[in-house]
């Protein structure tokens, strides 16, 4: 079974998937080794770890060198965050995601709102993004690349069940392989969602939302820890280098091993 089956085949068992996401090579060796069965990017993480906001603002070519390196230090399979497509032109967005998949990347998340503009993208347009991407992939032998459609009608200030429900059908009909809805936390909304689709829903963790057995009884097939880990790692180097400086002592710095195994000589 190949990368992208496998991929598939781990949203379709009955506890949820869960994926740690992941900013660079070492980050994504460390899940696999933790005992992850499949690795998604964080956007916001890979930006942040480079010294940039989260919002396209890495080029594509910054994104495919790192996806490029973390392909080649891991074994499970490998979804990509590509934001809005880091690119307003249909044409060049599948490009991208054409390329991702050429190097052997399972999936990606795509999400409906592009990162020039607050609002999301209109259901209509985005809806004819999606079935392009899926067509192009399917044209060039891709047909079990892994299209998580993220949602960020969450994240506005005003929405409804009823537009969340237009969108994720919209999206579904599309030909997309998963419905992702970061900020939804409603176990209401997420039981009705999860029953109006056919295909995987998709949440994010956030503080006081993270019972894995809580959301397998809503339906939920595939959870993420989003950015949370890359800012947990942020935080302590920055807690640890205040102490350093401030102490000047280094310690408290060899009080836990490095347990990584590293694949590469």
């Amino acid at each position: 079974m190949d990368q992208r089956t496998t991929f598939k085949a781990l949203h379709q068992n009955t506890s949820p998937l869960f994926i740690a996401n992941c900013w660079d090579p070492l980050s994504a060796l460390i899940i696999e080794q933790a005992g992850g069965k499949a690795v998604a990017t964080t956007s916001w993480g890979m930006s942040n770890h480079q010294g940039y906001k989260d919002g396209e603002q890495l080029t594509f070519d910054h994104v495919l060198q790192t996806v490029s390196a973390i392909l080649k230090m891991i074994t499970i399979p490998l979804s990509v965050d590509i934001e809005a497509g880091y690119s307003a032109d249909q044409n060049q967005i599948i490009k991208h995601i054409i390329q991702l998949a050429d190097l052997g990347v399972a999936g990606i998340n795509i999400e409906d709102k592009p990162s020039h503009q607050s609002s999301l993208r209109d259901i209509a347009s985005h809806q004819a993004l999606l079935q392009a991407i899926k067509q192009a992939l399917h044209h060039r032998g891709f047909k079990h690349f892994f299209i998580n459609a993220r949602c960020d009608l969450c994240l506005q200030p005003h929405w409804t069940e009823a537009t969340l429900h237009e969108r994720a059908l919209a999206y579904q009909t599309a030909g997309c392989d998963g419905f992702f809805i970061p900020g939804l936390t409603d176990t209401a909304m997420i039981k009705r969602l999860t029953a109006l689709l056919s295909i995987p829903v998709n949440v994010m963790l956030l503080p006081g939302f993270s019972d894995k057995q809580v959301l397998a009884e809503l339906g939920v097939k595939r959870i993420s820890s989003g950015n949370a880990l890359s800012d947990h790692v942020i935080a302590q180097q920055e807690s640890a280098t205040k102490k350093l400086l401030e102490e000047h002592t280094v310690e408290f710095l060899f009080e836990q091993p490095v347990l990584t195994t590293r694949l590469s000589s």
